[in-house]
């Protein structure tokens, strides 16, 4: 009778390789982007409420509402995205 023990293990450890090199890299990179996504989209949304709520002028009071906000969502807060959404306005 053949022992197939050492194919079984060999296939087995060529998964995992291929998993922990290929697959979970992928994911990552995945979930990254879609969480961005989200930030930015967030971001745009909360600077243009921001603006119909306090209107012209009153940058800081704007900044202050935006991080906040961005903060109770869980997101962590990177003014230059904040700053980038403002100058797309």
């Amino acid at each position: 009778m053949i022992d197939l023990t050492p194919l079984f293990q060999a296939v087995i450890a060529l998964l995992a390789a291929l998993i922990t090199g290929r697959l979970i890299p992928w994911i990552k990179k995945k979930v990254d982007a879609e969480n961005m996504n989200m930030l930015a989209a967030a971001t745009r949304t909360l600077v243009f409420a921001a603006e119909q709520i306090y209107g012209a002028g009153r940058g800081e009071e704007k900044l202050e509402y935006v991080i906040s906000r961005l903060e109770k969502k869980g997101f962590t807060v990177d003014i230059d995205a904040i700053e980038a959404a403002v100058k797309e306005m």
